[in-house]
């Protein structure tokens, strides 16, 4: 080989690596930019994370303006109280309001620990709203046993409410244990795209089991279908709806004031309906959407009232859908 070819190869070579390392280089480089912005938003997100958390004073402060009674006893009812905060590069939005304004889907059973079974006080709730937006009867008492026998553990052997889902692709388990939120109501057989439209604005999953409980001072007249299915049709719509817009304007301070109302003490009520009513808040539900730089966080959280105040039973970063 000639003098010049060698030279010729040589600088090929070298070209050929310098390319190599080139193209190594600008992969490295596109590496680290993507980590930085990896890193960079994990960060943002973490932040915008603890503001949501920080959102939890304004709920705490509704709070102990309920139980102080700085607010009145119908102040959640209607719209939820928002509130938006600045924040150095984003706002925070923060909405509360009355959690307890809903059929609970977990009052279709009862028990304690690992041990569920049906609640037929519960179950005729759901049952009956179901039947109120338009669910013909028998769909509804199917939906409602779909919803027991994925939750409950009583009676058959381990497994024996599995059936169903064993033959689906692909195959599962029921859940046995309450709903931690309305979503997981998806998995549920029968609970059709159709059917959870109709009812998911009136319904929920609070950490509570047995008959639902409706604040009475926290409804709005739109929301008297509530009064009509905790009461099983003991109450009329006519009737609910009426009863909501002749509350005092600080709200009811007694069931017994409530039930001397004439048009309702003509209806010869049940003890059970009296026993599903409350006139004060007892479960906050908190919605928030913190928009920080490139993130966005959104959280729901609940807050349930004990013998200290309000304190938090649950929270999720995502809305309850």
């Amino acid at each position: 080989m000639k003098k010049s070819d060698e030279s010729g190869a040589a600088l090929l070579t070298t070209l050929m690596i310098v390319a190599a390392l080139s193209a190594i280089s600008v992969s490295v480089l596109a590496d680290m930019r993507r980590s930085g912005r990896i890193s960079a938003n994990a960060t943002s997100i973490a932040q915008a994370q603890w503001y949501a958390i920080g959102a939890e004073a304004f709920a705490k402060v509704t709070a102990e303006d309920l139980i102080s009674g700085t607010l009145p006893r119908t102040a959640l009812a209607g719209p939820p109280r928002t509130a938006t905060f600045p924040l150095d590069s984003g706002v925070m939005q923060v909405a509360v309001r009355d959690g307890s304004t809903c059929i609970n889907l977990n009052s279709v059973v009862i028990g304690a620990g690992d041990v569920f079974e049906r609640d037929e006080t519960g179950a005729s709730q759901l049952r009956t709203m179901m039947k109120l937006q338009g669910i013909p009867g028998g769909r509804a008492a199917e939906l409602v046993d779909s919803l027991v026998a994925w939750i409950d553990t009583a009676g058959g052997s381990v497994g024996a409410d599995d059936g169903p889902y064993a033959q689906v692709d692909p195959r599962y388990l029921t859940g046995r244990e309450p709903l931690a939120e309305v979503s997981e109501l998806r998995a549920v057989r029968g609970f059709t795209p159709e059917i959870m439209k109709k009812i998911r604005p009136w319904v929920c999953a609070l950490p509570l089991l047995g008959p639902s409980k409706i604040n009475l001072n926290a409804l709005n007249p739109d929301q008297a279908p509530l009064l009509v299915a905790i009461s099983e049709e003991s109450i009329g719509l006519e009737q609910a709806t009426g009863l909501i817009k002749r509350r005092p304007p600080l709200g009811w301070q007694s069931i017994g004031e409530v039930f001397a109302d004439p048009r309702i003490a003509a209806l010869g009520l049940p003890e059970a309906v009296m026993q599903s009513l409350a006139l004060e808040t007892r479960v906050l539900a908190i919605d928030v959407l913190v928009t920080d730089g490139d993130a966005e966080v959104v959280m729901s959280e609940l807050m349930m009232r004990s013998n200290s105040g309000f304190v938090t039973a649950a929270r999720r970063w995502s809305e309850d859908t």
